[in-house]
Parts: C-alpha cells; structure tokens; sequence
C-alpha cells in the first residue's frame, strides 16, 4: 500500500507540474480523470498480489479474466496453459480439448513475445508476421479473437490469452495494449509457479510410494533377518533343548514299562481279592484306602530328609504289633514313601486280616498311581517345552495383540533351561504388569537373547545369578530389567555392542545379529533399551509402551501451500 501511495503521489505531482507549466494552452487537453487513474492502478496491485498467492492453473485463469474483463471491455478472454502431463495447451475456463504444443502457430508464438494482433498478420506488417499469416488468421478466427498475449520462459511458450472483439466494436489501441504488457510478468510468474508446484506434487506422491515401498522391503528384510537370527540361535540351544525332551520321555518309558508290570500283576491276582468281596468292613476299608491312594495330592508330604528318621520310628510301633522284622520294614517304607502314615490303621487291618496277597495288590495298585501321576508331569513337561518353541521359532506377520509379558519370558526361560538349570539361580521379581499390546513372537527373541548372554557371561561365576525385574512406570508405560552378576562388559566395547555382526563369543557361538536385532525390535515398538555394565553387575533396561506402537507417521502431501 505504501508503494501505492507513493505511485499515486508522484502521478499527481506530475499532472499538477504539467497542467501548471501548460497553463497558457488549452487546459483541456491536459485534463486526465486522476480518479480513474489511481482505481487502475489499484486494480492492478490488487490483481497482482492476488495471482501470486495462486498455485491452481484454474484459479490463475479465472483472476486473469476477471481482471482483463473490467479492464478491457471485450466479447470474451481465453486463458490457456501449458499441461505437461498432456503435452497441451488446455483453457481452464472451459471444456475445450485445446492445442497441441506442435500448433506451427504456438511454435512462432514462443519465439515472439508480447501482445499480437489479428489486423498484424492480416496486413502483413511486417515480415515476422508475413511468414505465418495463414496459420494465424486460422487460429484466430477459429477462436474467435483479435489478439493474444504470450507468456515465455526461456524461449518456451507456457500460456497464452485470447482476447474477443471490443464490445464497442473499435479495434485495439495503444492503451489496450499497454494494459495487457502490464499483466506478463507477474502472469509468467504465477504459471510458473503452478508448473513448479505440479511437478513438486508428483515428486511429493512418488517420493511417498518410494518410501511405502521401501518400508515394505526394509520390514520384510528386517523380518527375514530376525527369523533367521531365531533359527541360528535355536541351533546352539536345540541339543540342551533335546536334553530337555528327551528327559520327560524316559519318564514316560520307564512309567509305561512299571505300569505294564503293575497292571499284569493286578489282574493275574484279583482271586486274591475274594476275602475282601466276603466281608463287609474289609471291604469298606480298602475303598478307604484306594480312594486315598488316587487323590494322593490331597495327603500331607514328609520332608526328606526326616524319611529316615520317621521309617525307623515306625518301624519299631509295627514291631510291637505282631510284626517281624521283614514285615515291618516293608510296611513302614511304604507307609513313609507313599505319605500315608495316617493309614498305618487300616493298612495293618488288610495285612492282618486279608493277608499279604491282598496287600500286594493295593501295593502294586499304588503303583500304577504313581507312574500315571510320573507320566502326566512329564507330559506337561514336554508340552511345555514344546510350546515355548513353537512361539520362539514362529514366523509370522508384523502383527501387534495383547499378550502377557511375564508368559512370554516364562517360556524363554524354558528354552533356556538346560542351560542355566545347573549353576545358575533364576530370580523372577514380577510386578503386576497388565497385558500389553505388542509383537509377542520378537518380544519373547528379545528376553531370550537377553538371558543367553547373561549364561555365557556367568560361566565359572560362583554363587551365579540372573534377575528378571518387570515394573508399570506409569499409566502409558511398563520397564524391565535384565541383571546378572557375571563379568561384565568392558567400557571400551559396550558402544558397540549394538552393531550388527560384533560379537565378543567363540566361534560358533554367536553371530552377533543379537543385539543390534534386540534393540531393532524395542525400537520399532516404540520403547527404549540401555545397558549399564561393571564387573559383578551387567543390567539391561528396557521401556516399552503399554498400548503399542501406534502408526507411524507418514509425510503429509500438503507440504506446500495449496491454492
């Protein structure tokens, strides 16, 4: 506006110097409507502060014609722009299908810049004009016009205006043509804009599907590498693991084989069970005693190391009972072994009344409870090793549930088993943790990772232990901690430990993707992983957010500003 006033100020001092120096001629000659003057020129400020605040083809037009339309009284104003994508010339104010870039007449126009008209080419004004008539007087005919005003950057046509006949039927003159020079530079500048903004928003939309792109291979990558890591890793635990099964189905076998012996030795011995069908009370006590004997759990244990003590005292009661010393000694380490000292009544009423035979059954059925007991614990066992293998080894999607934290360790710690069983204590310090949203099957390669380096670092460690500490830090967030106080880290690799491949194991024992997998996966939930390290005390801390991830941001399209 300051610009403004000081146009219209030096306009008037003129006017004044000129009408006051030319006072002697004809004042009316001079005479110049000032008000029209500066309403133009405002018009024109306002038209140019308007156009470059657009960046749409079609909004750029649409000022163009509305200005020149007030301007210059015409039939009709055409604005045509370059569309790249088309190779064309197309009018944003209407739905013509427009010109090719290759139109002979274009091809001149973006040699020759400026405002052209009709009559010029009619009447030969010149050579420039003579060699293109007919292609002109064609173009403007079929468009109905009589002049056109170029805009060019770099002797390339960018846009061109079509102006109708004047409503007063007179032809273009100097004025008009001075008004629509006073429109090409700031109109060159607007349309340029529009074709640097056009071609940012295509960079901008490729430049997010290249990075949609490549997020999808980096994640399937990252994935392909994590299970890998997983597999190489089950290679040095799947012998102590194979350890672990195999033990829980020697059990089994050992179990199926008593069992076997037990069950032929009841069966070929029921008519031993005559005197107990015969007498009513017998009978009732034997119920007693095998209904006892299946719900063994509910019977109260004896420490072992009081079984000595306790056999010896029973076994000088039953020697006062008519027992020898054989008999006694039997009765007594059954009585103690089957933590049924409670029935030492009834099993002396069996023996004395039914005899050995039918001890021997109830003794040889007590079995078949215990192996049955001894198969079941091994089966779970077996169940539960294989459980925590199958959610180690899986290799699913990047999918984020609800999952229990402290289950997920558990079974990182049975996979581990073999290794820490002998020698290593394991200290669970839980806090009430709630599920959490997470990706379980890293999570579970991240704890398992965890406690393996601690294993190795607490070989020939005395009094050796691992300590798995889980807390809520606040509504939004939950911590855990891995200590073991073992070597330590040395200070001067423990800002390497990160890095893929660096490993500080023998050969075949690492291959140094752990870590650097480790802190991938925290990351990639959101959470935070940092080590302390001195000899005796080695703890990894990890935060990670109670709701997940979340979705990560994307880079807007509207990075510039739209018109």
């Amino acid at each position: 506006m300051f610009v403004l006033f000081s146009i219209t100020l030096l306009i008037s001092n003129y006017l004044s110097y000129k009408l006051g120096k030319n006072s002697n001629k004809n004042a009316a000659e001079f005479k110049i409507d000032r008000n029209e003057l500066v309403q133009n020129l405002f018009a024109l400020e306002k038209f140019k502060e308007e156009l470059i605040s657009q960046n749409q083809p079609t909004h750029i037009s649409n000022a163009i014609i509305e200005y020149l339309s007030t301007q210059i009284k015409c039939e009709s104003v055409k604005v045509y722009s370059l569309d790249e994508s088309t190779s064309s010339f197309k009018s944003h104010s209407s739905n013509e299908i427009g010109y090719p870039i290759y139109d002979p007449f274009l091809l001149w126009l973006s040699e020759i810049e400026g405002v052209h008209l009709k009559k010029f080419f009619v009447e030969e004004k010149n050579d420039k004009y003579k060699k293109i008539k007919n292609e002109a007087v064609v173009f403007f005919e079929s468009n109905k016009a009589e002049a056109v005003l170029t805009m060019r950057i770099k002797s390339s046509l960018i846009g061109f205006v079509l102006l109708g006949p004047k409503l007063d039927g007179s032809d273009y003159g100097m004025k008009d043509m001075e008004r629509l020079l006073e429109i090409i530079s700031v109109s060159i500048l607007a349309f340029s804009n529009s074709l640097m903004y056009s071609q940012l928003l295509k960079l901008t939309e490729n430049l997010e599907l290249k990075i949609e792109e490549r997020t999808r291979e980096l994640e399937d990558t990252q994935s392909q590498l994590i299970h890998s890591e997983k597999l190489a890793s089950l290679g040095t635990m799947i012998a102590g693991i194979a350890h672990e099964i195999n033990t829980p189905t020697g059990v089994i076998n050992g179990a199926s084989e008593n069992l076997e012996s037990s069950m032929i030795y009841t069966f070929s011995h029921l008519i031993e069970l005559k005197p107990i069908f015969e007498s009513l009370n017998l009978s009732s006590t034997f119920d007693e005693l095998m209904i006892d004997l299946v719900n063994s759990e509910k019977r109260e244990k004896i420490d072992s190391r009081e079984k000595f003590k306790i056999k010896k005292e029973v076994k000088q009661r039953l020697l006062s009972k008519n027992l020898n010393e054989s008999e006694s000694t039997e009765i007594a380490s059954f009585l103690v072994e089957q933590n049924m000292l409670k029935k030492e009544d009834q099993i002396l009423r069996i023996w004395h009344e039914a005899g050995k035979p039918v001890y021997e059954i109830f003794k040889n059925a007590s079995g078949v409870s215990r192996n049955i007991r001894n198969i079941q614990y091994a089966i779970k066992n077996i169940v539960r090793i294989v459980k925590a293998l199958k959610y180690y080894s899986h290799s699913g999607q990047i999918t984020y549930n609800s999952a229990d934290i402290h289950e997920s360790i558990e079974n990182s710690l049975i996979l581990l088993q073999n290794q820490w069983k002998n020698g290593i204590q394991i200290e669970r310090d839980f806090g009430s943790i709630p599920p959490i949203i997470c990706n379980i099957d890293e999570l579970i390669q991240v704890w398992t990772n965890l406690i393996n380096n601690a294993i190795h670092a607490l070989r020939n460690i005395p009094e050796a232990k691992i300590k798995i500490i889980t807390s809520v830090i606040d509504k939004n967030s939950i911590q855990l901690k891995f200590e073991d106080n073992g070597s330590g880290i040395p200070k001067e690799i423990l800002g390497k430990i990160w890095d893929p491949f660096f490993t500080t194991k023998d050969q075949g024992e690492g291959t140094g993707l752990g870590l650097g997998i480790v802190k991938g996966i925290i990351e990639r939930h959101r959470g935070r992983i940092e080590v302390t390290s001195e000899p005796g005390k080695t703890v990894f801390r990890i935060e990670l957010p109670k709701n997940g991830p979340g979705d990560l941001p994307k880079i807007p399209k509207d990075i510039v500003r739209r018109g």
